[in-house]
């Protein structure tokens, strides 16, 4: 089968979808499919039109202006945002694909696409918004497409609920075999990998290992990666009274984050909003067990209560602190540590592909 995927950004950009729509546009090629994903051009100097790991993209409104808008406060130039929804609308219309499965974002595009392939085509719900826009948009743009899917049960609950429309789940998903579980005594520490961005809530981390090392939580604080508020993170832990515990590496290699993750008791997740975030599938196939906090747009406490892999916790450091303090606990950790690694196995990228072959199959007419 030819599928199009139609995505905001993608591969030189990290981020949870992009590593989504890459991970599986792969997926897909290895299973014997042909896959083209259109997107923006993110930055000066990308090819419009290149084939990467099997996988060709092709990069409309290649400005490089999509992240520097002229007005700061719209985040992204709709300039870009326009263009690329006629664009995809004119491939679309063509008809050369099977199917097309289009990311949430940037919204635009959903409405755009033709009335005549909409049944061959899903949208990829990767977060909920609350505001009053947002629960609009939830509520109406799943009826523009033939299928909805989400990134994980509670975001497909939601569309299904707001809009009245089917929703499956295609998770973000893993190379499960990559990750390795070493034993609890081979373990210390806690550690947050990903962008380092203001919804991070990082800060909360920070304040919350302070209050556990005063307990007595053993090792440090790590945490890994990098973006526009890693200055700020480094300012703040270094007026953390246990500021010599905390060490912030930036950018890690996929092997060095391997080696974290099998070797840390815990993966701490304080964001105030995330989608499914794949860190915690990772953490899970690593058996490292998962402390999140309870806040209504963090998607990632819906995936820790639904696989039983660590603890959804209140929004306060102090709230923070006990849930790590419990967590390390022998008997607790083992429960937590053996429930991810049991999760890990349905999140691995062959059987993700598999889901979305078998819908496209059906409404395309393949067998």
């Amino acid at each position: 089968m030819k599928f199009a995927f139609l995505t905001e950004l993608y591969f030189p950009h990290v981020g949870g979808q992009e590593v989504f729509f890459q991970e599986l546009a792969e997926a897909m090629v290895r299973r014997g499919h042909q896959v083209d994903v259109h997107c923006i051009g993110h930055e000066p100097g990308l090819p419009s039109d290149e084939m990467i790991n099997g996988v060709r993209v092709l990069r409309h409104t290649n400005r490089g202006r999509y992240m520097s808008p002229k007005i700061a406060a719209l985040r992204r130039d709709w300039t870009d945002i326009t263009k690329f929804s006629a664009d995809v609308r004119r491939m679309a219309a063509r008809g050369e694909h099977d199917f097309i499965l289009m990311n949430q974002w940037p919204l635009m595009h959903i409405p755009a696409l033709p009335g005549k392939i909409r049944a061959r085509s899903a949208v990829h719900w990767c977060e909920i918004r609350e505001d009053r826009l947002f629960r609009l948009l939830q509520s109406q743009l799943p009826k523009w497409v033939g299928m909805n899917f989400a990134v994980s049960e509670a975001v497909a609950i939601a569309i299904r609920s707001q809009s009245g429309r089917d929703c499956g789940v295609l998770p973000s998903g893993i190379v499960a075999a990559r990750y390795r579980s070493t034993p609890r005594a081979e373990r210390s520490g806690i550690l947050y990998v990903g962008r380092l961005a203001p919804h991070k809530n990082l800060t909360l981390l920070v304040d919350a290992f302070a209050l556990a090392a005063d307990r007595g939580f053993p090792g440090d604080l790590v945490i890994a990666g990098n973006g526009p508020a890693r200055e700020e993170i480094v300012s703040y832990a270094a007026q953390s009274p246990v500021a010599s515990r905390i060490r912030v590496l930036g950018s890690v290699d996929e092997a060095e984050k391997i080696e974290l993750l099998a070797h840390s008791a815990l993966l701490g997740m304080p964001s105030r909003r995330e989608g499914f975030p794949r860190v915690i599938a990772e953490a899970m196939a690593s058996g490292t067990p998962v402390v999140t906090a309870d806040f209504s747009e963090n998607g990632g406490r819906d995936v820790v209560r639904q696989y039983g892999s660590g603890i959804v916790c209140g929004t306060e450091p102090a709230d923070f602190a006990d849930a790590m303090v419990a967590a390390t606990a022998k008997d607790d950790w083992e429960g937590f540590s053996e429930a991810g690694l049991r999760g890990a196995t349905s999140l691995d990228w062959n059987q993700v592909a598999e889901t979305l072959e078998k819908h496209a199959c059906s409404v395309a007419g393949h067998r």
